[in-house]
């Protein structure tokens, strides 16, 4: 399944400044989403990516053979 990262939706952009503040280049960020551990978060129906040093907070759809994936904020662990 491919996947394909959407960094020009409107929520992205507060994933942008946090990334940047932060330190983390896309790559990583990408690489986190493919590796990371995933949990999912019933209440806002969000998954959340644990790799390294960070987590990303991201929303997914599947389209199909596409998983477009909106990543909405990156945290520290």
């Amino acid at each position: 399944m491919e996947l394909r990262v959407n960094w020009g939706h409107k929520r992205s952009k507060h994933a942008i400044e946090r990334m940047w503040l932060r330190g983390i280049s896309i790559q990583e960020v990408e690489k986190a989403i493919k590796e990371g551990k995933r949990a999912f978060q019933r209440e806002t129906g969000l998954i959340r990516s644990l790799y390294s040093h960070f987590e990303v907070v991201f929303d997914e759809k599947r389209y199909n053979n596409i998983k477009k994936v909106y990543p909405i904020t990156i945290k520290i662990k």
